[in-house]
């Protein structure tokens, strides 16, 4: 992947964290507006995690069904069981589908409610 300066930059924290030894959670946010190249990285992270044989570390979720069918992934409110119906039961396939998961790309942060986002923290 061709990454410029500040992409290359972001992909070196998550690449760096991913390898060490520091158990402290990687709480970042890559901003810009369409088009800056947001994609770009983390198509360089799926790819990284892929080659290394660990897909399952990193998910990556948007906050509407067009927007998830664009990246190939899933929606937050599917990923993280966030509805109106939440049952015990959906809290475990929660658990399940999170298995290995250690880093979460939401995507399209903009369209995310306030009230939305605490419910996927509240599940993290």
């Amino acid at each position: 992947f061709k990454l410029n300066k500040e992409q290359d930059q972001a992909f070196s924290i998550v690449a760096q964290h991913t390898m060490s030894r520091i158990s402290e959670q990687l709480q970042m946010y890559i901003g810009g507006m369409g088009g800056t190249g947001k994609s770009q990285v983390l198509k360089a992270l799926t790819e990284f995690f892929r080659l290394r044989n660990e897909s399952t570390r990193l998910v990556h979720v948007a906050p509407t069904g067009t927007a998830a069918s664009i990246i190939k992934d899933s929606t937050y409110h599917f990923m993280f069981g966030i509805n109106e119906f939440t049952v015990k039961k959906s809290l475990g396939e929660v658990k399940a589908r999170l298995s290995g998961v250690e880093y979460v790309f939401l995507d399209k942060v903009s369209m995310l409610s306030c009230a939305n986002l605490y419910k996927i923290s509240d599940r993290l």
